[in-house]
């Protein structure tokens, strides 16, 4: 049985433009990088920092500020969840001032909230008798609240939420709390490159006191899972973090799935345990990391959340990674969940990071992946501009990356950037990623001055038409994808900045998507895998294909669910997140701007 790719089933559908969205989601995400101690500081381990002499910590102050320059102020929000209640979705990332609102999980309003103690790391919530629950990382207290429209509504419930019967002053770092269908209350924990995730019962009765022990979860097993080792392609011979344990159930099995191996690395994903008890005892899935994004324009996949939709559709929600002005500098990204026939589960991270569709009722995506086939058309094209900034040339705008941007040499009105498609194509949708170089520090509640600007395209670079006016804008939409209510012809496509900036007019890269005539690539063929002598390491490459842009790598432990991709620019990828004794299929698709095609063979590593 051979697996169709994704795209090429949802390239043909019709597709209603007001309900498209792209990753990162939109979200006014707040600027925490300040020039103080403990926010320079807020990316080393504390273990570390234990450990060095004053003289020592003024150095790494020093270089932390020497690396951070102008360009200070730097946006972050990660360890997403979700709850579904009174018929809208909230969303609590880290570090954020308050948390989003909304009834479709496309348009997000940001709820402010002075109540909680919510400007820390890696909250949980969970719906208990008809009330919503919050608590968060290093902070024994737990508040409720019955209307989180009202971000002043939020009660204590206790301040005193026992995680160590025999340690009761001692914190958890990365809670995720779980209500049982028999009404059962269990918390979780865990974020350390060398503890366990734990977990407990508790008892809502008695203040959610604890009932018996800490129960470990899972451990370290860098040495068997190449995933939980450090580095963007896990290179790094070190345990990595074990994080941000989450729960959920699924046809009576509790699904309990944490993030490795560290929040800075593309590959940042999520692995998952499997037991027929909230407390387990948990056996691996081989399949596992189960959400993972090493390659492509947005790379990461992890410290996620899996839940339902209203339609009975599952999601995850999950941190994505760009990590360059700073470890902790990230966005949040939606990816369906697939439940295979064969009951396995899978994040869909492959084109995740292009428009997609929301559905508005039940929908299979083992069957119909939510993609609109609209493929990337500037990926390498020409980009011209109005002014540029030493380090963040032109180039940058289209080179394929968040990590990298342009910038303009000011912000004032004017500045510009246009790309050059290189032919006419048809144009579907336009995403100006903004890059904020040397801006201030704001918050979602005291933003900074949105974005305004326009959006022109042009036949000939001559005679330019306006799609988009953003000169009003009075929101800060960083990410906001700008999708056409009927698709149009146009060769250059042009951002202009029409008010001054705090900082420089700048743009992570430029996103123009929709389709272009001409052939699809030549199907893939002549794959050969290579595991070396250590054998979480596995190097693919095949002959490069007749008119492919890239190529998308599939793989999965089983030939009829390669679910899980990385996305690749040459004919070769080498990945270090595989695990010892597991055997594994590959299969290599080849897409270019007229489509997908998907490969004609797979190939068995053993």
């Amino acid at each position: 049985m051979w697996l169709v790719p994704l795209a090429v089933v949802s390239c043909g559908r019709p597709v209603n433009p007001q309900r498209v969205v792209a990753n990162p989601i939109d979200l006014n995400y707040a600027f925490h990088v300040e020039d103080t101690e403990e926010s320079l500081l807020s990316s080393v381990p504390e273990e570390y920092l234990s450990q060095v002499t004053p003289e020592q910590k003024g150095q790494m102050i020093a270089m932390l500020r020497a690396r951070l320059g102008g360009e200070s102020g730097t946006r972050e929000a990660a360890d997403p969840v979700v709850q579904l209640y009174d018929d809208r979705y909230y969303l609590f990332p880290s570090k954020s001032k308050g948390y989003w609102s909304s009834p479709d999980m496309q348009h997000w309003d940001y709820v402010p909230c002075q109540k909680l103690p919510i400007d820390l790391y890696a909250p949980t919530v969970m719906v208990y008798e008809g009330e919503l629950y919050w608590m968060v990382s290093d902070i024994n207290e737990l508040y409720k609240t019955t209307d989180p429209e009202d971000g002043e509504s939020w009660e204590l419930v206790t301040d005193h939420l026992v995680l160590y019967p025999d340690q009761p002053e001692k914190t958890g770092h990365d809670p995720d709390l779980f209500v049982d269908d028999d009404g059962k209350v269990y918390l979780y924990w865990g974020c350390s490159n060398v503890d366990v995730i734990s977990g407990i019962q508790l008892d809502p009765d008695d203040c959610f006191a604890p009932v018996g022990k800490e129960v470990v979860l899972i451990t370290h097993r860098e040495k068997e899972f190449g995933w939980e080792q450090p580095g963007d392609k896990n290179e790094m011979a070190a345990p990595g973090y074990n994080e941000g344990p989450n729960i959920f159930k699924h046809e009576g099995k509790y699904y309990l799935h944490y993030a490795a191996p560290g929040t800075q690395y593309d590959s940042y994903g999520d692995g998952l345990y499997v037991s027929g008890s909230p407390l387990g005892p948990f056996e691996h899935v081989e399949y596992s990391p189960v959400s993972v994004k090493p390659g492509g324009w947005m790379t990461g996949a992890g410290h996620g959340d899996t839940f339902l939709d209203k339609y009975g559709n599952w999601w995850h929600v999950a941190s994505t990674v760009i990590s360059q002005r700073m470890n902790f500098e990230r966005r949040i990204g939606f990816f369906p969940m697939v439940m295979s026939p064969k009951g396995h589960i899978y994040a869909l991270t492959e084109w995740s990071d292009y428009p997609y569709v929301l559905p508005d009722g039940p929908q299979d995506f083992s069957v119909k992946a939510p993609w609109t086939g609209w493929m990337d058309l500037s990926i390498h094209k020409t980009v011209t501009v109005s002014s540029e900034l030493e380090g963040h040339e032109a180039s940058k705008a289209a080179d394929n990356s968040i990590k990298t941007w342009w910038s303009a040499a000011t912000g004032d009105p004017g500045e510009w950037a246009c790309v050059d498609l290189g032919k006419i194509c048809r144009v579907n949708a336009v995403q100006p990623n903004f890059a904020d170089q040397d801006f201030g520090f704001y918050s979602p509640e005291h933003p900074q001055t949105p974005y305004r600007y326009k959006v022109e395209v042009s036949r000939d670079g001559k005679a330019w038409r306006e799609v988009f006016d953003r000169s009003d804008a009075s929101k800060d939409n960083p990410h906001e994808l700008l999708v056409l209510p009927k698709a149009l012809k146009a060769r250059y496509v042009r951002v202009l900045n029409l008010e001054r900036l705090t900082g420089r007019f700048s743009v992570f890269d430029l996103r123009v998507f929709g389709l272009a005539s001409g052939r699809k690539p030549e199907a893939v063929t002549g794959l050969s895998a290579e595991r070396g002598e250590d054998s979480r390491r596995i190097r693919v490459s095949w002959p490069a294909s007749d008119g492919a842009q890239g190529y998308v790598l599939r793989w999965g432990t089983d030939p009829d669910e390669l679910y899980l991709t990385c996305q690749s620019e040459t004919p070769e990828v080498e990945l270090g997140l595989f695990s010892v004794g597991q055997s594994y299929c590959f299969r290599v698709d080849a897409f270019n701007e007229c489509g997908v095609t998907p490969g004609k063979e797979q190939i068995l590593c053993e």
